[in-house]
């Protein structure tokens, strides 16, 4: 009974660590963005398992980079926002 115990957690254990070798996450793809702005164009790629996870980490960055550190009037926020929220999938 417990050679097999010990086969049976030797078993798992090697289950479990097996796991830690994925390098990506399984099903993940590469998403592109680009984002336009007076003039300006931002492209931004993510690695993601869902079109969501990416639009949302794509959509953060942009802002972060049109924004460039200013303090913003309501207007020019909106307009980023709206810019934002509307990238065209490449």
């Amino acid at each position: 009974m417990k050679k097999i115990l010990i086969a049976m957690v030797a078993i798992l254990g090697f289950c479990s660590a097996s796991h830690a070798w994925i390098s990506t996450e399984p099903g993940a793809k590469v998403y592109s963005f680009r984002f336009k702005m007076n003039g300006e164009t931002f492209e931004y790629t993510q690695t993601a398992s869902s079109y969501d996870q990416a639009f949302e980490r794509a959509a953060q960055t942009c802002f972060k980079h049109f924004k460039k550190g200013q303090r913003l009037n309501e207007s020019t926020g909106l307009d980023i926002i709206d810019v934002c929220a509307n990238p065209r999938t490449i």
